[in-house]
């Protein structure tokens, strides 16, 4: 396959790909050797939709900050508390992945 706009061979390269927050490394694409532009082939751009569907978060919904004793807090749905196998009681670590995620984990 070649690079409409500089008439060579596209080089066959593993690269990383982001989406929703999943990153995956060394997918394969294609990339113009002259200006460094890399792109999927359909194919490609199939089988990495059907990976960051599988690794992508199955229950994502929003919710608010609220109060509870004067302190901030998020009500957990029911939903994530049963997927996550926690319980009522038990202790959690709760920590920033970067500056828009936080993330709870269950204590060990």
């Amino acid at each position: 396959m070649k690079c409409p706009e500089h008439n060579v061979e596209y080089e066959t390269v593993k690269t990383t790909y982001e989406q929703y927050g999943v990153i995956l490394k060394d997918e394969k694409a294609l990339r113009c050797p002259v200006d460094g532009e890399e792109l999927f082939t359909l194919e490609q751009a199939e089988a990495i939709r059907k990976r960051v569907a599988a690794l992508s978060p199955r229950l994502k919904l929003i919710r608010k900050i609220t109060r509870a004793a004067g302190k901030p807090s998020i009500y957990l749905p029911p939903e994530i508390v049963k997927e996550a196998d926690l319980k009522i009681g038990q202790e959690v670590a709760v920590y920033l992945a970067d500056k828009k995620r936080i993330v709870i984990e269950a204590a060990k």
